[in-house]
């Protein structure tokens, strides 16, 4: 390709592995981009649902139109399933690694609803053995806050998580697809986040997690992308362009 007094003539490879570099920025950077734009949703929800009081759960959301309101405050009740805890993996509290405790409770039609009760510490074995956090047994109340379950910044690949053996599941992003695998049944799309309040639940920061990483920080993290993409396509051209003489 000729420009001006230049030609333009990158190799195959090089075009390939600079349109997936490029391509990756730029990906990151939109990811960055709906972080902070659902950050800053969540943040006004939980302050208006913090002026208003919770809603029943199984009321607000019958079986067929089972869609949760992001941010809004919720009362759950039913059996609380001790046994069958998942184990959110590779959570990080005060500079330690952990989990957060996924407990589910099942609601009288059967359906799942799964509750993050906090951060507990990895075990003493470590990774070998993980931690079998305690949770009431039989019929429960709690209250806390929707939302939706938690993602990566990219996944690569699809675990099958549903081979893993014995309870509590220890798992690393799960999709709804792998927890209603798990549980062989309904389990609703989402999360309650117990409230603070609550004893029956470990360490919650909910509010430290959103002031650590308020939006304007998501969208400074997506400018950088978007930044080294711009770069990298600059640096592309520069060295692949040649002066005709």
């Amino acid at each position: 390709m000729r420009l001006g007094r230049y030609r333009f003539a990158p190799p195959l490879w090089g075009v390939v592995l600079a349109l997936v570099t490029i391509g990756s920025m730029a990906g990151l950077g939109l990811w960055q981009i709906q972080r902070g734009e659902s950050k800053q949703v969540m943040l006004a929800q939980r302050q208006a649902a913090s002026k208003s009081a919770p809603k029943d759960f199984a009321s607000a959301n019958d079986p067929t139109n089972a869609t949760p309101a992001y941010g809004q405050r919720y009362t759950v009740s039913g059996r609380m399933d001790a046994d069958r805890q998942i184990l959110f993996d590779n959570q990080v509290h005060d500079e330690r690694i952990g989990y957060r405790v996924w407990t589910p409770v099942v609601l009288d039609d059967g359906r799942r609803v799964l509750v993050d009760r906090g951060w507990v510490p990895l075990g003493p074995q470590g990774r070998t053995e993980p931690p079998e956090p305690s949770a009431p047994q039989g019929e429960v109340t709690m209250t806390g806050l929707w939302r939706d379950l938690p993602r990566p910044g990219m996944r690569l690949g699809d675990t099958a998580a549903c081979d893993t053996q014995g309870w509590p599941r220890v798992l690393n992003y799960p999709t709804i697809e792998q927890l209603r695998c798990q549980y062989a049944g309904r389990v609703i799309n989402g999360l309650l986040l117990l409230d603070a309040a609550d004893a029956r639940g470990f360490v919650r920061d909910w509010n430290q997690q959103l002031v650590r990483m308020p939006p304007v920080r998501h969208f400074g993290y997506a400018l950088q992308w978007f930044a080294m993409a711009v770069a990298v396509a600059v640096i592309f051209l520069v060295i692949n362009l040649r002066r005709i003489r």
